[in-house]
């Protein structure tokens, strides 16, 4: 009877094991990268920023993405986004193991100026991505890349 016992107990913790491997854990991550000040012109105006971050929060489990999120913040914490952007967006991009960029999600440009409100792109679509490697949030101003900030996605 004890031999029973011991062979039903490990067959148990190694169907228990194969149901843990199956299913990859669920992840978030979230990270920030310096916005350094910049100026640039919009109708005949320089417009100065001073350095401000970009945050960027990414929700799944293995090569799934669930949800991203990218906004520009204020040094301070004012929740704001430091001063007044013109034309910006922010892309998804990823990358394989190599470095190798595969895919651009590009987002909406926003025409005109935001103020000291908050920007941001929130994306609920859910993906799953060709590689493991880089997912990452680029911050675009008037075309010209920014910042980014990235997060490894591996097994």
């Amino acid at each position: 009877m004890r031999g029973v016992v011991r062979h039903v107990q490990v067959l148990l913790a190694a169907a228990g094991m194969a149901v843990t491997v199956a299913e990859p854990a669920a992840a978030s991550a979230v990270g920030y990268a310096k916005v350094s000040g910049f100026c640039y012109t919009v109708q005949s105006h320089d417009l100065c920023v001073p350095w401000t971050t970009l945050g960027h929060f990414i929700q799944g489990a293995g090569k799934r993405i669930t949800r991203q999120e990218a906004s520009i913040q204020d040094s301070v914490g004012l929740d704001s986004a430091g001063r007044s952007w013109c034309n910006w967006r922010i892309d998804w991009r990823y990358s394989d193991t190599d470095g190798r960029t595969y895919q651009v999600s590009r987002g909406a440009i926003h025409h005109g100026c935001d103020g000291w409100n908050a920007i941001g792109r929130i994306d609920k679509a859910k993906r799953t991505l060709k590689h493991y490697g880089k997912a990452c949030a680029d911050f675009y101003v008037n075309g010209s890349k920014h910042a980014s900030q990235c997060h490894y996605i591996t097994k």
